[in-house]
């Protein structure tokens, strides 16, 4: 088990670095679009934009379309893919504690597939309405759905190891 925790701990490290520049990138473009006094800029006659660096001229994010779902959908991928890889780090948190079958774990597990089945559907739609690059996202859609599918496998498992460990408790 000892490997496991080393592997698992180097996994959640490398998930948190990940995790942390995506998140900071989503908060940076909210920012620059509520706020943007210097950080964005409009080209192309206002139909497209650029985000640049904090406090420099050098061009950080290129976006194509200045139209509010663009602009939203842009920003929403990459909070979420952030999120996502903040709470596969909070599955690799589970297999670093002690005890495995964890109330804790199955809640995490538990969020981690809800979020992999629920949140690309709304952005598939959204794809399939404006129709413009629909076949990558649903290859994206269908990678997290199989995701998801493992991690639902994996919360049954936790659950049953849960209760097994429960009772287990219970008749020492």
């Amino acid at each position: 088990m000892k490997e496991v925790r080393l592997v698992a701990s180097c996994l959640f490290y490398l998930s948190r670095v990940i995790a942390i520049p995506y998140l900071a990138t989503s908060a940076y473009c909210i920012i620059s679009f509520l706020f943007p006094i210097g950080s964005l800029q409009l080209v192309d006659e206002g139909k497209k934009f650029v985000i640049l660096y904090p406090f420099t001229n050098r061009r950080f994010l290129l976006g194509d379309d200045y139209a509010f779902y663009y602009i939203f959908e842009m920003i929403a991928f990459i909070g979420l893919y952030g999120l996502f890889f903040w709470l596969l780090g909070n599955i690799f948190t589970t297999f670093r504690e002690k005890k495995l079958f964890t109330h804790q774990g199955v809640k995490r597990l538990r969020i981690f597939y809800l979020l992999n089945f629920i949140v690309p559907l709304p952005f598939l739609i959204g794809h399939i309405i404006f129709s413009y690059e629909v076949e990558i996202l649903v290859t994206l859609a269908a990678l997290h759905f199989v995701v998801g599918i493992f991690a639902y496998f994996m919360a049954v498992i936790f659950k049953q190891g849960l209760n097994l460990q429960t009772e287990q408790d219970l008749y020492i």
